[in-house]
């Protein structure tokens, strides 16, 4: 059953998709949605109900796309990070049109990682710029609040990203360097997920919070429907 959907997340804000040759080439931090198994040290009430009302949801992608079932096949990899990409480059489209959360989002912006791994599995500038697009995507962000709570399973599938690289880093078609979508920040993994916390502890008010939670719910079952 799909969570149902505040006003906030009906209105879909106007989106610029940006070409594949756009976007920071250097700098940036993608991940990919698995468990977080790490503890994450964020003990705010927002982060306890994120964590604890979207559980199922969680659980249900993670099973649904169980990247880590062996044998770690290329093909596999490939087409669910030509999904990841259709994904974020509307979404990120999307997250970018609420100025408070724009510079946040360039920091941690995951395009230019996809299109690194993606070229890295063979993948022509071509073949990306026609990859399909995930529409629904455009609206798990129509408040801020709403973008936050999508942030939320974003930013936390960076934990379960580790696990996916240690995995990726024992199979033979693995490129040089790895694929760094699933594991952007390396060791500063833990510090990345705390300070997202703290901002998003920091910008939402507590009446706001059913609204973020809703939009971390519908963000998991988009993602679902779109890659699994």
């Amino acid at each position: 059953m799909l969570t149902p959907q505040p006003t906030c997340l009906r209105q879909r804000l106007p989106l610029q998709v940006p070409s594949v040759g756009e976007g920071r080439e250097t700098g940036v931090f993608p991940p990919v949605i698995s468990a977080a198994r790490i503890p994450d040290r964020a003990s705010g009430a927002l982060a306890l109900r994120l964590r604890r009302e979207t559980a199922d949801a969680h659980a249900r992608l993670e099973a649904a796309l169980d990247l880590l079932r062996a044998p770690l096949q290329q093909e596999r990899f490939r087409h669910v990070l030509e999904r990841f990409h259709g994904f974020h480059v509307v979404w990120e489209g999307t997250v970018r049109r609420h100025p408070g959360l724009r510079a946040f989002l360039e920091e941690r912006t995951r395009l230019p990682h996809l299109r690194r791994d993606l070229a890295a599995l063979g993948a022509s500038l071509d073949e990306m710029e026609h990859l399909p697009a995930c529409l629904a995507a455009a609206d798990l962000a129509g408040c801020e609040a709403a973008a936050l709570g999508s942030l939320y399973v974003m930013e936390g599938s960076t934990l379960g990203g580790q696990l996916i690289s240690r995995a990726l880093a024992e199979a033979d078609w693995t490129p040089e360097g790895g694929l760094t979508y699933f594991n952007p920040y390396g060791r500063e993994t833990g510090a990345m997920w705390r300070a997202f916390h703290a901002f998003a502890e920091a910008r939402l008010p507590e009446a706001t919070h059913g609204t973020a939670i809703v939009g971390a719910r519908r963000t998991f079952e988009v993602l679902e429907a779109w890659i699994a």
